[in-house]
């Protein structure tokens, strides 16, 4: 329990800068205890939710994911959120581990799916039947997933400066194994390529994800566009909290006096402070933490940050006139394809009330790690996927009555190797600021989950609280196991 009265801490006015994930978890912390008396969050967009949020078509008025976005089980402190904001009936979730893998030329198609051994063996029955490896591959990974086992916290940090492909093959992966299991999750999962990945975040993936609780890799999908699914639960979850919400307003710089944070201006004005929480994407904070009056460990923080980059996403988005895909179909990762990595069917994701009008399918595809594309025009992205799509389903007469695509340069933050040292933790700034973002040293790499654990991490330390962010957030729901009630259900057997 964090709570403590007021009488024993006195009044604290909090400012919460930026309103995505990290922003909104953080605010909704902070006010939900006794001894904060005030929290301003403050968003430079008309929305909330940051960089998981929708555009739309001006051709068909939909509302359109700027990326193709799914939520795991093992996302326990966003899903604390979800729950804190009232928003369960935004997502369902899987009730059991279902990842299919579809060759899109041969037609062949597996899942992998938990079973009843204990991790990290929980997957081996599906794998002994996975036909895209042979067993003399599969042979060599059960050896890597043992090291992960096995593997301290401390050695797994110290694997840092290794790119993850190296350390596959010095531990003898094969290439079939390296390029249809090792590769696809890492894209999917950390938007990084196997070439530039840090084996240290590549193993927290596998070690706390696809080899760690059996019901981990659970997906979720969202039951309506993004800004649909969130933003509407995220504004009343604030304005209940009691946080004043000014969005469309833009913090100009950070207020110091004698190297203590004091609050924020905006404009003309200045917003006074006990304490300013900083979550804002990285590039965003080096240049706040430059500013006049900044302390030495602003400054120093903001020479970390500023080494930080970025890598991009790239959402397909395709609408059909009838139905292109098997009915069943949810989604299906694609062997051998580096374009076209996955195709998920919107209409299988969203609710009854959200599906698409006048008989449409929504086909969608995230394209991880998508730098290398960015200079594709949309009509060779289109003739990629049609190809992809064509493969698959060549008996469909469904027609394309619209394709759409949406590239995000700054989707994830990026994770190469080496990189563990530049990231800042939450008080590293100096006095009265916190910092909160996936950029930060939560414990986990740039995803939804990582975003809602930093916002968590600033709020415990704004509030001078000891906090494992690998526990529940106190007086928060706990996150959903498989058998929670008020979750939906998703099948996708």
């Amino acid at each position: 329990m964090f709570r403590t009265s007021k009488a024993q801490q006195g009044k604290m006015r909090v400012v919460v800068v930026g309103a995505g994930i990290a922003g909104i978890s953080s605010a909704l912390a902070l006010a939900d205890d006794d001894s904060v008396d005030e929290v301003i969050l403050i968003e430079a967009r008309k929305h909330i939710g940051g960089r998981v949020s929708s555009v739309t078509d001006p051709h068909s008025g939909l509302e359109l994911d700027n990326c193709q976005h799914a939520c795991f089980r093992v996302y326990e402190r966003f899903l604390q959120l979800i729950a804190r904001a009232e928003a369960k009936k935004s997502i369902k979730l899987q009730g059991r581990t279902v990842l299919t893998f579809t060759d899109p030329y041969s037609g062949k198609s597996s899942a992998l799916k938990d079973g009843r051994l204990a991790p990290p063996n929980h997957m081996l029955g599906s794998m002994l039947k996975f036909p895209f490896l042979s067993l003399r591959d599969k042979t060599r990974m059960r050896r890597v997933v043992s090291a992960f086992a096995k593997m301290s916290e401390q050695q797994r940090l110290e694997l840092d400066d290794e790119p993850f492909i190296d350390w596959l093959r010095r531990h003898r992966q094969t290439e079939p194994a390296i390029n249809r299991f090792w590769r696809f999750f890492v894209l999917a999962a950390l938007n990084m390529s196997l070439e530039e990945a840090s084996t240290a975040v590549c193993v927290l993936l596998f070690k706390r994800g696809l080899f760690g609780d059996p019901h981990a890799f659970d997906v979720g999908a969202f039951q309506d566009h993004l800004s649909g699914a969130l933003d509407a639960p995220f504004r009343a979850a604030l304005d209940s909290a009691g946080v004043d919400l000014r969005c469309s307003t833009q913090v100009s710089r950070l207020l110091w006096e004698n190297g203590k944070c004091r609050g924020v201006v905006v404009g003309d004005a200045t917003i006074k402070a006990d304490s300013v929480v900083l979550a804002t994407p990285h590039h965003i904070v080096t240049r706040m933490l430059r500013g006049e009056g900044a302390s030495d460990s602003a400054i120093a923080v903001a020479a970390r940050t500023s080494a930080l980059g970025y890598t991009a996403l790239i959402g397909l988005h395709a609408l059909y006139d009838s139905i292109k895909s098997g009915e069943d179909t949810t989604f299906t990762a694609l062997v051998d394809e580096p374009i076209i990595q996955m195709i998920f069917n919107r209409n299988a994701e969203l609710s009854e009330a959200n599906q698409p009008p006048d008989g449409l399918q929504w086909l969608s595809t995230p394209i991880s790690f998508a730098d290398p594309y960015l200079e594709m025009s949309d009509g060779e992205l289109q003739t990629e996927f049609e190809r992809v799509a064509d493969s698959m389903w060549p008996d469909s007469k469904a027609r394309l009555q619209r394709f759409f695509v949406v590239r995000t340069k700054r989707a994830t933050c990026a994770f190469p190797i080496g990189s563990h040292k530049l990231r800042p933790a939450a008080g590293d700034a100096g006095q009265g600021i916190a910092l909160a973002g996936d950029y930060t040293d939560q414990g986990w790499p740039s995803t939804m989950e990582g975003a809602a654990r930093s916002g968590l991490v600033a709020a415990a330390h704004v509030l001078g609280r000891s906090w494992n962010p690998d526990s529940p957030w106190p007086d928060w729901p706990k996150p959903p196991r498989r058998d929670t009630e008020g979750w939906t259900a998703w099948d996708c057997e």
